[in-house]
Order: C-alpha cells, then structure tokens, then sequence
C-alpha cells in the first residue's frame, strides 16, 4: 500500500490564528521575528503527528525487534542474536501481541515528542477559526507570504482516516503522519511546517522580516490590546502594516478595514 504523500502549498500567503492571551510571544514574533513552534503534546489534537500502527504478525514482530537491536548494536554476534531472539519469543507467549504493540506504540511516540509543528490556514476570513483559535473573535491573525527557504517546505495537510504504519516497511516511514489529519478537521484548511529534532531541540525559528505581510487583529480585540500592538507594528523594521477584521452583516462574511 502506498503511502499518502504531503505536497508543498502554492497559495500565496499563509495565516496564523492567535488568541491575544500571550501577547509577549507576539512581541518577540514582531520585533525579535522569532515564530514559536510547539511540540506535539501542545497541540489540540492528541492523535496530531502520532501514526496509527499496523498490527504485525508475531514473527513480524520479532523480527523487526531483533533488528533494532541489531542496528543499536551492530557488533552483536550470532549467538547473542539468538539468545534475544529466544527471549523476545517467550516474552511475547507470555504477554501476547497487545502488549508488544502497545509498547512499540508508546516507545514510537516517545521518540517523536520533540519534533515541533507550525500550524497555518489558507485564509484569514475562516470564521470558525477566528472563534476558536482567536479567542472568539479577539484575538488577532499573522499574514505570511509564501517565500523564502523556510516556506519552501510548508505542505497542506491530508484530511483522511488513519493510515496504518507497517514498521516493517521502509517506504513507511517517511514521516506522512506529520500532515494527516481526521476529515473532521477540514474545515481548518491546513498548512504547516515541520521542524525535525535539534541537538537543544530550540523551539523558535528567526524568519526574514519580509515574510510577515501584516497582522489582522479580531473585531472584538480589547482597546488596550489593540494599542499595544499597533505600537510594537509601528516600532517593528520595518513597520508592520495593521488592519482589523469586522463582520459585514449584508454579506455575513469578514472584510478588513485599514483606518485605526
């Protein structure tokens, strides 16, 4: 079975929906133009980025283990090769497969906590996602333009059921898991980036100033929020462009005015 493959977004700008709760991470973003990257265990969806995997028969099992221990320690002779070999035999009798596959589960998973996600949409007039990720509307939205090296690998997210990872098959472990999500997200019209471990596992990028366009603050933002932020945009090199989102009755929709 082929796996599903993430291809790299061609629309022209990327949006980051933000809740104005944790303003100071916006301030470094503006004038330090440094974006924060969460960890899987900070993101909403507790199946993000964690593959479902294939159940294996149990000599499936065993050897795909063996292995692993081989490539952990390739100076391991023959003998001690069967002596694991033996053990991972009777350890499964004993357990049964469940447990195995719980295991390598959860030891899988463990492996992947450090990679870092930055999730983006492909519009900034998604109503639901102002309400839910801009705090209902008061948040604010960061406009990106799709350039530069780090955009380059930003690639839309696949709305699909869970595909099964066979560990035992090569070509499935490309990292498809990190952009498949259930259809039940879909509607969020997802881009994002994937940032592989670090040796001090950094959680910010720096970005070029150029590849922020603007900032889109929520009709509902609070006066003193607003304020602020329009004077970070303005100290910013160079000054970052303002706009805010209001709701047109006539069209139900959002349009963005420029006038503070």
């Amino acid at each position: 079975m082929t796996t599903p493959i993430a291809v790299r977004s061609t629309v022209p700008c990327f949006y980051k929906y933000s809740s104005a709760q944790f303003l100071e991470r916006l301030k470094s973003v503006l004038l330090e133009h440094k974006l924060y990257l969460p960890t899987l265990d900070q993101l909403n969806d507790p199946a993000d980025g964690r593959p479902k995997l294939a159940v294996l028969e149990s000599e499936q099992m065993v050897s795909f283990l063996v292995a692993a221990m081989v490539r952990d320690n390739p100076s391991m002779s023959k003998a001690d090769r069967r002596r694991h070999t033996m053990i991972l035999q009777h350890n499964l009798g004993v357990h049964g497969m469940e447990f195995f596959h719980s295991e390598l589960t959860r030891l899988l998973h463990r492996d992947l906590e450090s990679f870092r996600v930055y999730s983006m949409s492909k519009r900034w007039d998604n109503l639901a996602l102002w309400a839910k990720y801009a705090d209902d509307h008061s948040g604010y939205c960061l406009e990106f333009v799709n350039e530069g090296p780090l955009f380059d690998h930003a690639k839309e997210v696949i709305y699909a059921e869970a595909f099964p990872m066979d560990v035992t098959n090569r070509e499935h472990r490309n990292g498809y898991w990190f952009f498949m999500k259930k259809p039940e997200w879909s509607n969020e019209e997802e881009v994002r980036l994937v940032r592989p471990r670090t040796p001090n596992n950094v959680p910010g990028v720096i970005i070029q100033p150029e590849w922020l366009a603007r900032i889109i603050l929520g009709r509902g933002m609070s006066a003193q929020n607003e304020r602020q932020i329009r004077e970070w945009a303005s100290e910013r090199i160079p000054p970052l462009q303002v706009v805010k989102a209001r709701f047109n009755q006539v069209t139900q929709g959002i349009e963005l005015v420029t006038d503070p």
